[in-house]
């Protein structure tokens, strides 16, 4: 059963340019034929439609006058959700739609239009038991990742349904070839999004089906459920086809340590920063330039002497904190500490090391299991570069003149205010022109050598404004790389919902800084309650592919945001309740180095602190152990490395969910209950959810004993106190 949309059509005869918008859609109410119309008053060569669908090229999507009538058109197939665009006339005006009434302010004192496609929230909820569905509001499409993809080689299949908010009571999904699961098997509402319901079902095989047809039964008080879709309109997906979206096996494993290489660890006290010593006496400023004792307060340009052999002469201390995989901040050669201006991509800076102890580094991770993933910004470079140099001597005649935008001409001008394009207007961060074929085979070439050398991937700053340049780039970035290393860790560093980021075509996973906002909200600042804090974690589960799902690199601190600790107000009982979340959260847990001791420090230059390996004051030792524990339940309990999410309870301050085992896959399930109050708490969970087996016994792994009563995990938790608690057979 169907029902479609209508035609929908946006036409405001009110500017000097008449320009439409048109759009249907589809089958499943998943995605909408777009029609884009505009007709420039004055005769033009070409007109380009640019938007946020497209990574706002002003060339990828050409609008063609076919019939010569001074009307210029291009038709899209986009998602539903609510997209923006300009239109681009003669290749370099920049217009935004006049006629649609729709519009943002774009950042640059103008506008961009916007075309809603069905992203607002229904006016009104449904009624669950009253026999009614509300069939088109109901949102399925098969070639939509967030709503039909396979996982473990195509032989269990993911399945997202969208119904109107509290419209239905239950959701069941039959099948052909017939799942393990068997026929008829219920889905689970994961979250609200857009004022839909999110419903999902997970259906397994012994080995990949290919060919799956099937339909939702949607039950709400009827004799028989509506069927989405019926008879010989069923939804058809190919396990093939929808599996091609594979992130790194390995990722799910992880757990990962990030490291500022420069504040970590000194293991080569010979081997200095070519920086002068603060002078005796120098009162300290945040803009200081100087190479300075271990201890010394960051400033923005100070080095304190840390290097790639002090990383190997932790190796030790790493593997036994539970660590299997490092993030290392940029190593290449650059002016700074960050090393994010590099001056070359492809040496490593001579204050942290040589390629030899790059070497000594991996050789030292390849012996103990440990994998290693490096950071590199392809947007800029350094000043320094050998690339911006040249140009900046020898003008255009230079061959790297076209690598960056000198929009001012030459002479170049770097104070005071530089005359081309630079991140952030810092003249020692000068834009490369990534759509320039000549800078992309050179960055496509700095990610594969450093594979060679013995990287696992890559984590990637800014990506997003490498796609304003070039939409194409990290699309050919991943070919090339996956090419090279199928197994290969693509991390973006994206700050937002990062859905058009993990589609199978860019990165498997982004920097999770919404997971992260949401859990210090509820546990750290008390600016949320449970149910809140679930409904952030249940958007993310319902709106991202599994496969990214899977291996999101999940963070509470980086060198980007005040410390952990700092931000919990200093109270360590919120920072290991964080962490307790963080290592039961699916994904990949980082901890930022010094964040297990309980290091301190503000917005960056403080977040960047030493560790303080000589004073053991500064360590708690405490927080150490919680965070070497939660390492080890992690890796004894396949279920929190790779069990589905269960919600359990959201009452308050009190929160608990489930990870359980996936049809067919070993483990138990394991329950986390967070107690985010400032008081104890006897909490009593329902179980009833989860799949256990007669006789079931509770298992405490962290925190204190528990034990189940009629059909709930029964726990006491002291005030900001964390459980997990293993439950199955004896």
């Amino acid at each position: 059963m169907r029902t479609a949309l209508p035609l929908l059509l946006l036409l405001v005869l009110a500017g000097p340019a008449s320009a439409r918008v048109e759009f249907e859609a589809l089958e499943g109410g998943g995605r909408f034929k777009v029609t884009f119309k505009h007709s420039p008053v004055i005769a033009v060569e070409r007109v380009n439609i640019a938007g946020s669908f497209n990574g706002w090229s002003a060339t990828t999507t050409p609008m063609l006058d076919r019939d010569k009538d001074g009307t210029f058109e291009a038709t899209l197939e986009l998602p539903r959700g609510r997209h923006y665009y300009k239109f681009v006339i003669n290749g370099n005006v920049w217009q935004h739609d006049g006629d649609n009434p729709l519009t943002e302010a774009d950042g640059h004192s103008g506008f961009n239009s916007v075309v809603d496609l069905g992203a607002h929230a229904p006016p009104t909820a449904g009624k669950r038991g009253d026999g009614q569905v509300a069939l088109d509001q109901v949102i399925h499409d098969p070639r939509l990742l967030d709503m039909a993809c396979a996982v473990d080689g195509g032989r269990r299949l993911v399945l997202r349904v969208h119904t109107l908010r509290e419209d239905v009571e239950r959701v069941r999904v039959s099948a052909t070839p017939r799942p393990l699961e068997g026929d008829g098997v219920l889905a689970r509402r994961l979250a609200l999004v857009d004022g839909r319901d999110v419903w999902e079902v997970r259906l397994t095989w012994a080995s990949s089906p290919g060919r799956v047809r099937y339909a939702f039964g949607l039950e709400d008080g009827q004799p028989q459920p509506v069927k989405f879709q019926a008879g010989k309109d069923r939804f058809s997906a190919n396990t093939a086809d929808a599996a091609k979206f594979v992130t790194p096996e390995w990722a799910r494993d992880a757990i990962f340590y990030q490291i500022f290489p420069d504040r970590f660890c000194d293991g080569d006290p010979a081997r200095k920063p070519d920086l002068p010593p603060r002078p005796a006496g120098r009162p300290w400023h945040i803009d200081d330039r100087y190479f300075e004792a271990w201890d010394a307060e960051p400033s923005h340009f100070n080095f304190m002497g840390g290097d790639l052999p002090g990383i190997t002469s932790k190796l030790d201390y790493l593997k036994d904190l539970g660590v299997n995989a490092l993030y290392l901040n940029p190593i290449f050669t650059a002016e700074s500490n960050h090393k994010y201006d590099a001056a070359d991509f492809e040496q490593v800076d001579p204050a942290f090391g040589t390629l030899q102890d790059f070497h000594r580094l991996r050789d030292g991770l390849r012996a103990r299991g440990m994998r290693m993933v490096l950071d590199c910004v392809f947007n800029h470079t350094g000043d320094e570069h050998h690339a911006f140099r040249d140009a900046e001597q020898k003008g255009p005649a230079s061959k790297y003149w076209s690598w960056y935008f000198f929009d001012g001409g030459h002479p170049v001008v770097k104070s005071p205010k530089p005359n081309y394009r630079c991140w952030w207007g810092f003249g020692d961060l000068p834009q490369l022109n990534t759509a320039n074929p000549e800078v992309v085979k050179h960055l496509m070439g700095v990610g594969r050598y450093w594979l060679r050398e013995g990287a696992h991937g890559w984590r990637l700053d800014v990506p997003n404004e490498v796609d304003e340049v070039n939409p194409e780039f990290w699309r050919e970035f991943r070919q090339k790389i996956k090419r090279q290393d199928p197994d290969a860790y693509i991390v973006g560093e994206i700050w937002t919902d990062a859905r058009q980021w993990l589609q199978g075509d860019k990165f498997d996973a982004v920097m999770n800084y919404p997971v992260r906002s949401a859990a210090l909200e509820f546990m750290s600042k008390e600016g949320i309650q449970a149910p809140e804090f679930f409904r952030a974690l249940g958007h993310q589960l319902a709106t991202y592919p599994e496969p990214a799902l899977r291996v999101q690199f999940n963070l509470l601190g980086s060198h980007d945001t005040p410390r952990l600790r700092t931000l919990c107000g200093g109270d360590l009982r919120r920072a290991r309740l964080c962490m307790s979340f963080l290592f039961a959260w699916p994904g990949a847990p980082v901890v930022y180095y010094g964040d297990e001791i309980g290091l301190e420090g503000g917005k960056d230059p403080e977040c960047r602190r030493t560790y303080p390996w000589q004073d053991e004051r500064k360590q708690d030792k405490v927080t150490l152990e919680h965070v070497r524990r939660l390492a080890r339940v992690r890796a004894q309990e396949p279920a929190l490395r790779r069990g589905t999410v269960r919600f359990l309870q959201a009452e308050g301050r009190l929160a608990a969910f489930a990870r359980e085992p996936e049809t067919g896959e070993p483990g138990r399930p394991v329950v986390c209950v967070l107690n985010a109050s400032s008081g104890q708490v006897t909490a009593r969970v329902p179980l009833a959810d989860l799949r256990l087996p007669e006789g079931a016994v509770a298992e405490a792994l962290l925190g204190p004993e528990a034990r189940l009563e009629d059909g709930a995990l029964v726990v006491t938790l002291g005030p900001l106190e964390a459980a997990l608690v293993a439950v199955g057979g004896r």
